[in-house]
């Protein structure tokens, strides 16, 4: 046997490979936001004195570039690197490990496609839904603390989402669309739902608890229960078909259609509120829009590979 091309840590159980991932994913992070610091003194004209205040001024066109700059550092160093890397260190390749290696067959992406389109009647009922959640009066103080969290995220998200040219409108297609997509479907899918139906034993319980960590990691949580069935949709896709890519897929029609309408919306081509596009209060479209999700369901997987009927 060739010990040079065992896999360096193939050996660890899969808790200890859970471990081993934060402190990747930390470690990754903290070389990636110091180099990406350092390249934004020259970049941006910054001393690093004065890098806080130019990270608070939302109404800055530079705040929000620097801003932007930072968003696409923390993608690469918050989720595709550390989970390339995991994929080396436990099979020796990337792609085999995450499955990234498997294109899966096409009815697999149109059915996702028309599944993301369709489902929008009902997620956007579970936004309503979580919106309207309260928590007890003794939480009081962590509810105020978590309406301005999202009342700062959403201030971000729009001046994010300001794109009066379409080369912005390009650039926030790739920030906000592909890598978010390609990084947190690497991350949760292709790697923690794998480690936990390797801890557990079980691919239901890991697709939950992927789906939970990835609502949870946006920090949003008056859209916690919608992002998190998101999560759950990704996650079965995901073992259905045995390609990563399907999720990848459909993470990237759901964030690319926002960034399209908005765009359309903001140049007159839309009309009515972009935000809430594909909502309805009609409770039987809400119905039809829940079980469309579920026969799309079905039929990808009746289409599952053979390797993938356990």
């Amino acid at each position: 046997m060739d010990f040079r091309k065992q896999p360096i840590l193939e050996s660890l159980t899969p808790a200890t490979r859970l471990l081993f991932v934060i402190l990747l994913v930390i470690s990754c992070f903290a070389i990636t936001f110091f180099i990406g610091l350092l390249l934004a003194v020259p970049l941006f004209g910054l001393s690093l004195k004065n890098f806080i205040a130019a990270m608070s001024d939302y109404n800055d066109p530079k705040t929000i570039q620097l801003l932007q700059y930072f968003q696409v550092i923390q993608s690469f160093g918050l989720f595709i690197f550390p989970a390339l890397l995991a994929g080396y260190f436990f099979e020796r390749s990337s792609a085999r490990y995450l499955t990234i290696d498997k294109p899966s067959r096409w009815p697999a992406y149109v059915l996702v496609l028309i599944l993301m389109f369709v489902s929008l009647p009902f997620t956007n009922w579970m936004v309503t839904a979580n919106e309207a959640m309260r928590l007890p009066e003794f939480l009081k103080g962590l509810e105020d603390w978590m309406k301005t969290t999202e009342e700062e995220a959403a201030k971000l998200t729009d001046a994010f989402l300001n794109m009066p040219s379409f080369g912005r409108f390009l650039f926030n297609l790739v920030m906000i669309a592909m890598l978010p997509a390609i990084g947190e479907e690497f991350m949760f899918r292709g790697l923690l739902q794998r480690l936990f139906k390797e801890w557990l034993g079980n691919i239901h319980v890991a697709i939950f608890i992927s789906a939970f960590l990835f609502s949870a990691m946006h920090m949003q949580f008056y859209g916690f229960f919608p992002r998190m069935m998101l999560g759950i949709m990704f996650g079965y896709m995901f073992y259905m078909t045995g390609s990563l890519w399907v999720p990848v897929w459909a993470h990237l029609i759901n964030n690319g259609a926002a960034v399209t309408v908005a765009y359309l919306s903001q140049q007159g081509i839309l009309t009515g509120d972009y935000e809430n596009f594909g909502a309805t209060s009609n409770v039987i479209l809400i119905l039809l829009s829940g079980l469309a999700i579920a026969a799309i369901f079905f039929v990808i997987y009746r289409l599952r590979p053979a390797e993938n009927t356990g």
